[in-house]
C-alpha cells in the first residue's frame, strides 16, 4: 500500500464517527487496499444503518452492477430523507 494511504489509526477514529447510512463497497483481490484493513474500516464504521457488498476482482475491476447498488442505496436513502421531513432542512451544520 502507498505509504500515504496507510493511516490505519486516523480512518479508524473517523470512520467511528460516521454515522450517516453507508455503503461500503469492496474488490476482493483490491491490490491497492488490503482486504483485512478494508473489512476493519467497514467494522470501525459509526453508522447502524451499513451495508457491506463485496465483488471479486482487482481495485479498478468494478462491475456495472455495483454502480446500480450504489445508485439504489442512494436513492433509497434520499427518498427517506424526504418521506421522514429531511428534505426540508437546511444543510448539515447550517445555522437553524
Amino acid at each position: 500500500m502507498h505509504r500515504g494511504l496507510d493511516a490505519a489509526e486516523r480512518m479508524t477514529a473517523d470512520a467511528s464517527r460516521i454515522t450517516a447510512p453507508a455503503l461500503f463497497h469492496v474488490q476482493w483481490y483490491d491490490e491497492v487496499f488490503p482486504r483485512d484493513g478494508q473489512l476493519a474500516l467497514f467494522d470501525a464504521l459509526g453508522s447502524p444503518d451499513k451495508e457491506l457488498i463485496g465483488y471479486s476482482g482487482r481495485h479498478a475491476g468494478t462491475k456495472a452492477g455495483a454502480v446500480t447498488l450504489w445508485r439504489g442505496f442512494v436513492c433509497r436513502h434520499l427518498l427517506k430523507s424526504v418521506a421522514d421531513g429531511g428534505g426540508e432542512s437546511q444543510g448539515a451544520g447550517a445555522p437553524g
